[in-house]
């Protein structure tokens, strides 16, 4: 009701619930909206929504499922919202390598651009399956949580699209022409 303060023990499981998943809801947020300032905002706003739930929010991995579920959601209203969007392959000033040599900072960016190009042409499920395990670090059982599926569904789209985009990436080769005369793949191999 209004008016009435958290009871007993809330403010203590809220705030383990926050400083356990903060830093991945961001995360996740970030790396879907390639802006930090939006991504603080929106994770804000993941926890004020759960504060308001606190009393129907169950504790675990169940938690943590609704957690991201609502970042998913935010994440897809604001795409709908309109033009200030900013596309998915923008990779924020922070994410670049300081310190190397420019043609590293440039085989990143292009390696970071395949890696995203094959992520963005997977089918929603499989992309968020990815971006979960990978970006916010949940195990399977959170991702399950949060998507509203089996762990063991999980894993088998984790393992059939991992297969998939490795397939992709190997056929996407990055080339660049050495003095030698040799070719410098993706991987780093030469040829």
């Amino acid at each position: 009701m209004i008016g009435e303060g958290p009871r007993p023990g809330e403010v203590q499981t809220f705030t383990a619930l926050y400083n356990a998943q903060f830093d991945r809801v961001y995360r996740y947020l970030r790396y879907r909206l390639g802006n930090p300032v939006l991504a603080e905002d929106l994770a804000a706003e993941v926890f004020s929504r759960a504060w308001r739930k606190r009393d129907t929010l169950l504790p675990g991995d169940a938690a943590t499922g609704w957690l991201f579920t609502t970042a998913r959601h935010l994440v897809a209203d604001h795409y709908r919202r309109g033009p200030d969007a900013l596309p998915l392959d923008t990779v924020p000033p922070e994410r670049h390598p300081r310190g190397a040599p420019p043609e590293v900072g440039v085989l990143l960016d292009e390696r970071s651009a395949l890696v995203r190009r094959a992520v963005a042409g997977l089918g929603d499920r499989e992309r968020a399956v990815v971006e979960l395990h990978f970006v916010a670090d949940l195990r399977h059982r959170e991702i399950a949580q949060a998507l509203g599926t089996s762990e063991g569904n999980v894993a088998k789209i984790l393992h059939r699209t991992l297969r998939r985009l490795r397939a992709a990436l190997a056929h996407e080769e990055v080339t660049d022409e050495q003095p030698t005369g040799q070719t410098v793949h993706a991987t780093g191999e030469r040829r």
